[in-house]
């Protein structure tokens, strides 16, 4: 007798019960899967078989029994349905997380065999576990076909496959927009801070009066009772309400009310404000799970204990952006203050953690994160031995950049602890394995990725991502070409401290000299791998990490020679000025050329979203700069630089004519002047 179940595309898909929309797209999913994997079969199929058994398995938990002549997927609720479904996908079809962002290959087979046994759903070690979908520009200005709703189908799917239970879909109107959506496809729906229950923004809604609470009380509690009445009146709808009272937009209240000029002050309007959304929110709904996110300033205010919330109400603690459980960086304000909870912070308790940051400083938002996955995971266990195991929201970006990191955080929401070593080995086998056995080099790359990351600051996390090449450095050409290099540029204290704008430059360059060269070398190993990759782990392998450290590389370069241009300028030798400035043009065009490579096939225009780092906006300013630095020296005629550094000796004197050419373009102008 066989010990198999045997899977072919005639095999059924059959529920015991009426299911609702989640079941009913995760059994779409496991259909297409089996069209993708299996071969059309004239074999007699057989049945998956759906109960659903309340009490039988714990909230959002399955059993599936198999024996030869049955798979019987037993579950509790539909999310448990939906799990189990997507587990047999991935185990026995073969289709993994991320297959739709890694551009996982599919060979066809006359059929999938299950050898009978009972499979058992894991118990996660965090209870809410999600996704923010911010700062998704390349999703959001993503262009290419299916239309941009599947492409938000693909992240929900993607999150669901890595066990999450919960989203915020998007920032301020996406985060409306696809809700619906989300809830569908079984997600819990959680809340950003600066949208408390899910509200309107009050500007938005109110574009004529004064956002402030003191002023406008009835108007508010008006958009909070909305928000939460349109929530319940989505199907399918569960939510893990948001409270608080931050600003109209990623910033404090008392920017607009400057009234709340102390600390007690404004924990006690927060603390009012949240008791009265509580009070709405327990009108029309019993027992309602909700949380509170200490950022940036409220954590400092709870620390301060000026600040109280609604009873049961999950703490969620935040990371500073680069992975350490400390406060973010405010501009130049970085106090550090630890961010997690101590042992007389009554729970429950969750966290805010970052895959991908935008911080126009040092952040990584095309990039994965420049810290190890060690240090990641160890920061993640620290929160759950401080009891932040309750609520876990994770900071996506546009999905793709991050793959890896979010792969490693699900595993560690999952199991609560994870062996780093052999789960990169794991990752580069099931991603980029292939037929090759290249997974082993491919895992001590993304091993070593982060040890070439620029080191900025005195502490641990303090490695830069790619913005680090493109914020400061627009910053201190702005003032560069607006006369000023003798005077601090405020919005670089952070790296630099108070110094004059060309100091702060040589300590940019200081980092970038020090880092250029283990992005040389790094870039060279990717370059040397990729014969040994088939085709589809080459390209994968191209699109992904060899991607971001070419990125990382030109940024690096960039700034380099834009920082060398500028210590040229200053001594009075605009013609090197202008070279090296062309020279950092080029290089950053490097980095324009390497996101255009990656647009192919369904990535068409993936990265024209790139409006945050915005690598073509570094090279907008750098031919600004070429230019101007030509106008000072070369004009007005711009023959002078040819004339002097270019024409035979013979003929530098000889004045009969002003030119017998057009001038050289900059490029032209710029190569040629190498040697000189």
């Amino acid at each position: 007798m066989s010990s198999y179940f045997t899977l072919n595309l005639n095999t059924g898909i059959l529920f015991d019960y009426e299911a609702d929309k989640s079941a009913s797209h995760a059994a779409s999913i496991l259909r297409r899967d089996m069209e993708k994997s299996l071969e059309a079969s004239r074999a007699q199929g057989n049945a998956i078989r759906i109960v659903m058994r309340e009490g039988e398995t714990p909230e959002e938990g399955w059993v599936i029994e198999v024996t030869p002549d049955a798979m019987t997927v037993r579950c509790a609720d539909s999310l448990g349905c939906v799990y189990a479904l997507l587990f047999i996908s991935e185990r026995f079809l073969g289709v993994a997380p991320f297959w739709y962002w890694n551009d996982q290959v599919f060979t066809r087979r006359p059929f999938a065999t299950f050898p009978t046994g009972v499979y058992r759903s894991p118990r996660y070690a965090v209870r809410f576990r999600g996704w923010y979908v911010n700062d998704e520009v390349l999703i959001e200005n993503w262009t290419a076909e299916p239309a941009n709703t599947e492409h938000w189908r693909m992240v929900f799917e993607a999150l669901l496959r890595c066990g999450g239970n919960m989203v915020i879909p998007g920032t301020d109107d996406n985060s409306k927009k696809y809700r619906r959506l989300a809830a569908d496809m079984g997600l819990w729906i959680t809340h950003h801070h600066s949208e408390p229950l899910g509200a309107e923004m009050f500007a938005r809604a109110y574009p004529g009066e004064t956002p402030s609470y003191t002023e406008n009380r009835a108007l508010f509690e008006r958009l909070w009772e909305q928000a939460v009445r349109t929530a319940l009146g989505r199907e399918n709808s569960r939510v893990i309400w948001g409270l608080g009272f931050r600003g109209q937009g990623d910033y404090p209240f008392w920017e607009n009310d400057p009234g709340y000029d102390t600390a007690a002050r404004r924990g006690e309007l927060i603390s009012t404000v949240m008791n009265r959304q509580y009070e709405i929110l327990k009108r029309y709904v019993d027992n309602p799970v909700c949380c509170v996110n200490l950022y940036g300033e409220v954590m400092e205010l709870y620390r301060e204990r000026t600040v109280t919330f609604p009873p049961g109400a999950i703490k969620v603690w935040a990371d500073n952006g680069y992975g350490r459980m400390v406060s973010r960086r405010q501009g130049n304000h970085n106090p550090r203050i630890p961010a997690l909870p101590a042992a007389e912070d009554a729970g429950p308790h969750g966290i805010y953690y970052h895959c991908s940051f935008h911080d126009l400083q040092a952040s990584n938002h095309l990039t994965m994160s420049p810290n190890p996955a060690e240090f990641l995971a160890a920061e993640l266990g620290r929160a759950l031995e401080a009891g932040a195991g309750e609520y876990w929201i994770v900071n996506s970006g546009s999905v793709k950049p991050h793959v890896h990191t979010l792969a490693l955080v699900s595993a560690l929401w999952e199991a609560g602890k994870v062996d780093v070593n052999a789960w990169r080995l794991r990752y580069a086998e099931t991603y980029y394995g292939g037929h090759c056995g290249g997974q082993e080099a491919v895992a001590a790359l993304f091993d070593g990725y982060a040890d070439c990351a620029a080191r900025y600051g005195p502490h641990e996390d303090d490695r830069a991502g790619e913005q680090i090449w493109h914020h400061p450095v627009r910053e201190l050409l702005c003032r560069w070409m607006a006369g000023d290099t003798e005077h601090c540029v405020e919005s670089v204290v952070w790296l630099a401290e108070t110094a004059p704008l060309h100091e702060q430059a040589k300590r940019l360059e200081e980092i970038a000299r020090e880092t250029l060269p283990t992005w040389d070398a790094f870039c060279n190993k990717c370059a040397a791998l990729l014969p040994d990759l088939d085709e589809g782990s080459s390209r994968l392998f191209s699109d992904s990490l060899y991607l971001q450290a070419r990125l990382q590389r030109s940024g690096a370069a960039g700034t380099l020679a834009f920082c060398e241009s500028l210590a040229a300028y200053r001594k009075g030798d605009l013609v090197t000025a202008f070279r090296l400035a062309y020279k950092s043009r080029d290089c950053y065009r490097e980095g324009v050329d390497a996101l255009l490579a990656a647009e192919h096939g369904k990535w068409a225009g993936y990265y024209d979203g790139d409006c945050l780092t915005d690598v073509r906006l570094t090279v907008f300013c750098m031919d600004a700069l070429v230019f101007w630095l030509r106008v000072l020296g070369d004009g007005p005629d711009f023959h002078k630089w040819e004339r002097e550094f270019l024409s035979p000796a013979s003929e530098k004197q000889v004045m009969l004519l002003s030119s017998k050419k057009r001038p050289l373009d900059n490029g032209e102008l710029a190569f040629s002047l190498r040697g000189n």
